[in-house]
């Protein structure tokens, strides 16, 4: 008897501790896969929650680089702007942002409140100097990293600002009166070509011409300015942009390039979502990328056609700005997250 009541409790204890060990390794499991699912989770989260991303790789991958910047925030239009030494970008709600490469994070620059209230729009660095277009005060700029503001608006004849571009170490401007350049010596802009009717959404210089885009259509005209000449008809053109061999012309229904300076265009949507506009087109190692209301497309060869290549971005995330530097590309939506319906619907 005394054996029997002492072999109970003995298999009774080693069944209890086999039960524990058990309950212990299915906890063990169980706590991996949470923090494993935890490590995806946050994974996917950064991905889907960034406004900037960089490529590495030529546009094959892209990893979110939005570190530093402010939750909700909005970038426009041309409101990504590089120089040979700067990477920055404009919001609509905080202002100007460098990126630092050192600790790979965003960092603000002081913006006056009086531009922000202006709306925020098209950024250039042009000779160490910061410019910024804005939709209703037109043109200000600071030679001290954002410690003073200046406007500059000295003969524009029109205050709202869609592009700047560099062509030649000269700085010009498209507005929603005409095409202006400015005038360093007198410290001024100058009206190249335009009225108070035409809007100019874009500017690029090809093989000695400079081309513009506008709600009437592309013109160009020799870099001395004097003789404009209207070389796509029945189109409105929100951005224009060349490479070595193309110039790409955006409307809003469909992709066109020229390799004639204009002379002749042809539709080469092939590959792009069906009638929805392209917001940007550039050229990196011989490799042709476009912005498209779900991501980024690319196109080897002029004759290829366009491919999705948005690894690593959000699904059908809105590329309204691409810019190359120094062989990175960066890319970002007008705003972290998506918007309901902003997928390749219009």
């Amino acid at each position: 008897m005394w054996e029997m009541k002492n072999i109970v409790p003995i298999l009774l204890l080693i069944f209890l501790n086999s039960c524990t060990g058990q309950n212990k390794n299915t906890a063990e499991k169980e706590s991996t896969i949470i923090r494993t699912d935890t490590i995806i989770l946050n994974k996917l989260n950064e991905i889907n929650d960034g406004i900037v991303y960089f490529s590495k790789d030529n546009g094959r991958t892209w990893e979110n680089k939005s570190r530093g910047l402010p939750e909700k925030i909005k970038i426009g239009l041309g409101g990504i702007a590089a120089s040979a030494t700067l990477l920055g970008l404009a919001t609509k709600e905080q202002g100007i942002y460098i990126f630092d490469f050192k600790d790979s994070i965003w960092v603000h620059i002081p913006t006056d409140e009086q531009i922000i209230k202006n709306n925020i729009g098209a950024l250039v660095f042009y000779k160490n100097e910061i410019y910024i277009g804005t939709q209703f005060g037109g043109v200000f700029f600071s030679n001290n990293q954002g410690k003073t503001w200046v406007s500059k608006n000295s003969g524009l004849g029109n205050l709202t600002i869609r592009r700047f571009a560099e062509i030649d170490n000269r700085l010009f401007v498209g507005t929603n009166g005409g095409l202006y350049s400015f005038d360093e010596p007198l410290n001024k802009w100058e009206l190249e070509f335009g009225q108070n009717a035409l809007q100019v959404n874009g500017i690029t210089e090809f093989e000695g011409n400079i081309y513009i885009a506008t709600n009437q259509g592309v013109f160009k005209t020799e870099k001395e300015f004097k003789n404009w000449k209207q070389v796509l008809f029945d189109s409105s053109v929100h951005n224009i942009s060349s490479d070595s061999k193309t110039i790409y012309a955006m409307t809003y229904n469909e992709l066109l390039s020229s390799t004639d300076k204009g002379v002749s265009w042809q539709n080469i949507q092939n590959g792009l979502p069906k009638e929805l506009y392209t917001f940007n087109v550039i050229e990196n190692e011989n490799v042709v990328f476009a912005g498209q209301w779900d991501g980024v497309y690319r196109k080897d060869g002029s004759s290829g056609e366009w491919k999705l290549s948005s690894n690593g971005l959000p699904n059908k995330f809105a590329i309204t700005n691409i810019k190359a530097f120094n062989g990175l590309l960066v890319s970002a939506g007008s705003e972290r997250k998506l918007k309901t319906g902003m997928t390749t619907e219009k």
